[in-house]
Parts: C-alpha cells; sequence; structure tokens
C-alpha cells in the first residue's frame, strides 16, 4: 500500500511540475529569471532548487553517491538561464526517478534504512528509512512547486489547480 501511494504522489509531483513548467513558458528570460516579488528568489531560482534537491536525494537513494557526497553538490541557478536549461534538468531527473521507482518492487524496499552524516564539524549520523525520505522530497516540491504558481500568477500567469485530487 505505501508503495502505490509513493508511485501516486511522484506522478502527481511530475506532473504538477510539468504544468507550473509550462506556464512559465509564456514568460521572458528577463521575467524567468529576475524577482518578481522583493526578497524572494525568481521563479528559475527557485525551480532549480526544486531539482536540486530531488537529484541529491535521488542519487543518494539509487546509491550512485554517498549522502555526503551527494548533498555537497551544488547546482547554481546561473547555470540554467533559461527556461529551456530548467526544463531539460527536470526532464532528465523525471526520467531518472521514473527509472529508480520501478526498481521499488514493496513496501519492503521502502523501509530500508538510508544513513548519513550531517555536514556540520562534529556532524551527527542521521538514519531514516527511504520511505520517509521520499515523502520528504515531494512534499519540499509542493512548497517550491507553491512558490513558483505565486510569483507566476502575481506576473499574470498562473498555473490554474496544482491539486492532488
Amino acid at each position: 500500500m505505501l508503495l502505490e501511494a509513493v508511485n501516486r504522489l511522484y506522478a502527481y509531483h511530475a506532473d504538477a511540475t510539468n504544468q507550473v513548467l509550462t506556464t512559465a513558458e509564456a514568460l521572458s528570460d528577463s521575467e524567468f529569471t529576475s524577482e518578481p516579488i522583493d526578497t524572494h528568489p525568481s521563479i528559475r531560482d527557485t525551480l532549480v532548487h526544486l531539482c536540486a534537491a530531488q537529484r541529491v536525494h535521488l542519487d543518494w537513494w539509487r546509491g550512485a553517491m554517498s549522502g555526503a557526497d551527494s548533498w555537497s553538490r551544488q547546482f547554481p541557478p546561473e547555470a540554467y538561464p533559461t527556461h529551456e536549461s530548467v526544463q531539460t534538468l527536470w526532464q532528465t531527473l523525471l526520467e531518472d526517478t521514473a527509472t529508480y521507482l520501478v526498481t521499488l518492487q514493496s513496501d519492503t524496499d521502502l523501509a530500508r534504512l538510508l544513513t548519513r552524516e550531517t555536514p556540520q564539524p562534529g556532524g551527527r549520523t542521521i538514519q531514516r528509512p527511504l520511505w520517509e525520505s521520499m515523502l520528504h522530497v515531494a512534499n519540499h516540491g509542493t512548497q517550491h512547486r507553491s512558490e513558483a504558481a505565486l510569483l507566476l500568477t502575481h506576473l499574470g500567469h498562473s498555473p490554474g489547480d496544482l491539486d492532488l485530487l
């Protein structure tokens, strides 16, 4: 049952983020990369952060990198100067996430414990089940997708309904 819920949540996450990215196509590069509301990152910066967080976790989950190595990577928004470059980042991430999701066959797979050291000097070891980390990433995506949606709406381009149901 948990595996079914995780797969459904990630399908929703993909669809809703695609909806935001599609709406952002109406923006000029300047609108996409500037701060439409003072003190808030641009739509581009917000979406790059959403992608970076998922990438860091995904590479840790699938064992491509240790938690420490994966979390130490940087994704500077300036490396993604256009909507198209962010869209490419997202599409590659979607494909890699889908490839990983099909490797999960049961709730037992989701119960696997993940371990990583926190980056602070004298850091501590964190252990949590895979399912908890996966729900965290999807929830994190909801937060930043909603922030991007608010910024799009502020610019006159609402992405519309982003609800799960």
